[in-house]
């Protein structure tokens, strides 16, 4: 589920790559991994076996740009292919915004690509999510060895719902990005048509301390959109999305905090919450006891106001 943190002005989302053992999830995550700038990734995560395998998850976390001042980063993660690890996978599928399906093109991989999509609606529908109408683009690997399924044959196995899927050598870098890139767009657009289902509450996060004054809102020009140095980006390719997600942050819960003053002995904080439903006028009071024991040194009480 995504998060939306006004105090830190992040948004952070959850892509999951899936498939069969040996398909090319962590390959993927590793291109993305050094095809993108130093200071747009955050420290790659891999715990893999001797052999090279996925043992828990690999998990990358990368920042794509702001929206208003926002950074979107989108947390990349793998699961093991082994069906033995499927408590795990369920573990790290849990809470996705979007996945990612990287299928072995060989025709001797049928089989599992079969399984393992079919384990991917069986732990979805564990935790009450439809893989139906959920993000989810499909990635068909290792296009270029000998005897690979047709697309239309990989299509019709694996794509009855008819998703966007791409072909690709993800050990080349051969349709990753473009891949990486289609989900993103599928996860800000559902963002923005389905909220609740990605956490997209912004009612419940009540730490945005700044905000502007809807009339100098209006008046500025608009922040500029800091675009990564990667090639086929989301944030170059969806920024129809990322307008509507612009309107989806400032439909939340505003705060406008006074200027704190000290009243009989207590620290008093005036603050204004505004919501499409009206606006409620409060005052955090903080009282303070040198003599008391540390934990209970400092009483907090919020009062209302309602207008």
């Amino acid at each position: 589920m995504a998060l939306v943190n006004h105090t830190t002005r992040e948004i952070n989302a959850k892509i999951v790559y899936y498939g069969p053992g040996l398909c090319g999830k962590t390959t993927n995550i590793h291109l993305i991994y050094h095809r993108i700038a130093p200071g747009q990734r955050g420290k790659l995560i891999s715990l893999s076996t001797e052999t090279d395998r996925t043992l828990f998850f690999d998990f990358l976390p990368v920042e794509l740009g702001t929206i208003k001042n926002y950074k979107v980063r989108f947390h990349l993660y793998t699961v093991p292919g082994q069906v033995f690890y499927n408590a795990t996978r369920k573990l790290v599928l849990k809470g996705a915004d979007g996945v990612i399906f990287v299928a072995d093109s060989q025709r001797g991989m049928l089989d599992a690509n079969v399984e393992s999509i079919s384990n991917l609606r069986d732990n979805f529908a564990d935790q009450s999510v439809n893989l139906d109408d959920f993000p989810m683009v499909i990635q068909y690997n290792k296009r270029d060895l000998p005897d690979v399924m047709s697309v239309d044959e990989l299509n019709a196995a694996l794509n009855p719902r008819g998703v966007p899927f791409f072909e690709a050598v993800a050990k080349t870098g051969d349709g990753v990005l473009k891949t990486f890139t289609a989900i993103s767009k599928l996860v800000l657009q559902d963002m923005q048509k389905y909220p609740e289902r990605h956490n997209f509450t912004i009612g419940d996060i009540i730490g945005k301390a700044e905000r502007e004054s809807l009339s100098s809102r209006h008046a500025a020009p608009e922040p500029a959109v800091s675009e990564p140095s990667m090639p086929g980006s989301p944030m170059a390719e969806a920024k129809p999305e990322m307008a509507a997600l612009e309107q989806a942050v400032d439909a939340g819960v505003k705060v406008d905090l006074g200027k704190p003053f000290m009243d009989d002995g207590q620290i008093i904080l005036p603050f204004q919450l505004k919501t499409q439903g009206g606006e409620d006028q409060f005052q955090l009071r903080v009282t303070i006891d040198m003599e008391a024991p540390l934990s209970k040194r400092f009483k907090i009480v919020v009062k209302n106001f309602r207008k």
